[in-house]
């Protein structure tokens, strides 16, 4: 990354929180955010390789309880319906209520229930075996570190979340600014894992569509 971009980035995160309510801020965008193709990069990406990854690391299976964080339009759970995986209850849950009630509407399964919420601030009132997140902890402002621990308190014994991230040292709002984004250092990621109070279990990666390759996260209950 240039200097000159790391400047600019740099200038315009500071402006913001200057500004103030640059956490609501960085929010809204989802919060407003219609469940359509602008939610990934303006095209349709099938959840194949994140339903591939979770069940690599054993996310689901029949007695499961699994927590999404920020289904959007639905390609995760579409491409676990198609692959036939197992859980007993699979709860969606989404900052954009216009989002929540596409999904309720297309996913007509007992065991799936959509809810609309925060996940800094979310109780599921269970354990939970599995959180899973893609292509949503990276737009967290200023930092995934409360969504994670709040997520890893309502972890049962042997849970684990799985998520993934973009691997680099940026940090900034786009032109829209409301758009946020960072990226992480593996040592960030063990950073934040452990003030969780979770382990950092493994480190791989994730492909969603060409050219969006991701770090893929996984960390246990201690």
């Amino acid at each position: 990354m240039s200097n000159a971009i790391s400047a600019l980035d740099r200038r315009r995160v500071r402006r913001l929180e200057q500004e103030g309510g640059v956490q609501e801020r960085a929010k809204r965008r989802w919060r407003e955010a219609p469940p359509d193709p602008g939610l990934t990069w303006g095209v349709e990406v099938l959840g194949d390789a994140a339903v591939a990854a979770a069940q690599r690391f054993g996310v689901f299976g029949p007695e499961q309880t699994v927590l999404e964080v920020g289904p959007g339009y639905g390609r995760i759970l579409d491409a676990a319906q198609r692959a036939g995986v197992e859980y007993r209850r699979y709860v969606g849950l989404d900052l954009s209520e216009e989002n929540v009630a596409h999904l309720r509407e297309r996913f007509d399964d007992p065991r799936i229930e959509i809810v609309h919420g925060d996940v800094e601030s979310f109780e599921l009132g269970e354990p939970l075996d599995a959180a899973i997140s893609f292509l949503t902890f990276k737009h967290i402002y200023p930092s995934f570190r409360a969504a994670l621990t709040n997520l890893g308190r309502q972890l049962g014994p042997g849970g684990q979340v799985v998520f993934d991230l973009i691997e680099g040292g940026r940090e900034y709002f786009h032109r829209d600014q409301v758009t946020f984004m960072r990226e992480y250092t593996r040592e960030e990621v063990g950073e934040i894992v452990a003030a969780a109070g979770l382990e950092l279990a493994e480190i791989d990666r994730v492909v969603h569509a060409p050219g969006r390759e991701r770090m893929l996260v996984v960390a246990h209950k201690k």
